[in-house]
């Protein structure tokens, strides 16, 4: 998507720019397109480069976060279960604590069979389903 709307941008620049009389309204169109550019493509590449997620045989580590950080790390050992959902959400419950989703992982559904396979191992009375 952030690459669709720098193209969306540059074509209602390079096709708005010659219709357009000299002056304000230009200064006019190149602010539009350059807050449709920044919006639309530098804001959501940034938030994905300053994202992690660390999965170890011990623990799963989530950072994120353009201006402040986001962390949660979770134990394997406190994981009650593990969900895999259609549209790549794995979904891990933590004992006394929120579920944690992780999104947008390469491979999810083989992740969320792996991270089950590691919690099984750690806590045996967890379980996995769906994945």
């Amino acid at each position: 998507m952030p690459t669709l709307a720098l193209c969306a941008s540059g074509f209602a620049l390079s096709f708005l720019y010659p219709r357009v009389s000299p002056g304000w309204p230009q200064y006019l169109l190149f602010g539009a397109v350059a807050v449709a550019a920044l919006l639309g493509f530098v804001v959501p590449v940034i938030r994905y480069l300053t994202a992690w997620t660390d999965v170890t045989t011990a623990r799963i580590v989530v950072r994120a976060g353009i201006w402040g950080q986001r962390y949660r790390a979770v134990s394997l050992a406190e994981v009650e279960r593990v969900e895999y959902l259609a549209g790549g959400l794995i979904t891990l419950y933590v004992a006394g604590d929120d579920a944690l989703e992780l999104r947008g992982l390469p491979k999810p559904k083989l992740l969320a069979q792996e991270i089950s396979n590691l919690v099984a191992k750690s806590n045996p009375n967890a379980r996995g389903r769906g994945a």
